[in-house]
């Protein structure tokens, strides 16, 4: 199984990052890679279309508005891996005004494509915190 993590510390408060990225539909405001997310079968799954127009459909595992956190997994998509899970989170520093945040993943590739699916999804997790940084002026 391979594995994905990128932090990347924020000069802002727990609680305003969380404002940002803490609902599992507001992925589309955030990262430019992302056109839009609707949300289906009652806001548990989003089906995100991407700027390159493929359509990935993500089911919402668990989430924890006291430990901003959430965990999802994908349902469907043309990205060749299985068994792909996900946890985004805020994690406050104690006595600090500021925080960081973390966006990990793990998944099966199909054979052969391990390390270029690492590649992908580093660089996804990556781009997508330079946005937040600068929609959030920071």
């Amino acid at each position: 199984m391979a594995k994905v993590i990128v932090s990347v510390a924020m000069a802002a408060s727990a609680a305003r990052v969380w404002e940002f990225i803490g609902g599992f539909h507001a992925l589309a405001e955030w990262s430019s890679s992302i056109k839009s997310s609707l949300p289906e079968q009652g806001g548990r799954v989003r089906r995100l279309k991407t700027t390159d127009g493929a359509v990935i459909a993500e089911r919402l595992q668990s989430f924890s508005e006291a430990e901003r956190q959430y965990s999802y997994s994908i349902v469907s998509g043309p990205i060749p891996v299985s068994n792909y899970r996900s946890t985004l989170r805020v994690i406050e520093e104690p006595g600090a005004a500021d925080c960081v945040v973390e966006w990990s993943g793990e998944f099966d590739a199909v054979e052969g494509l391990e390390e270029a699916m690492v590649g992908v999804f580093q660089h996804l997790y990556e781009s997508a915190f330079v946005d937040l940084k600068r929609l959030m002026g920071i």
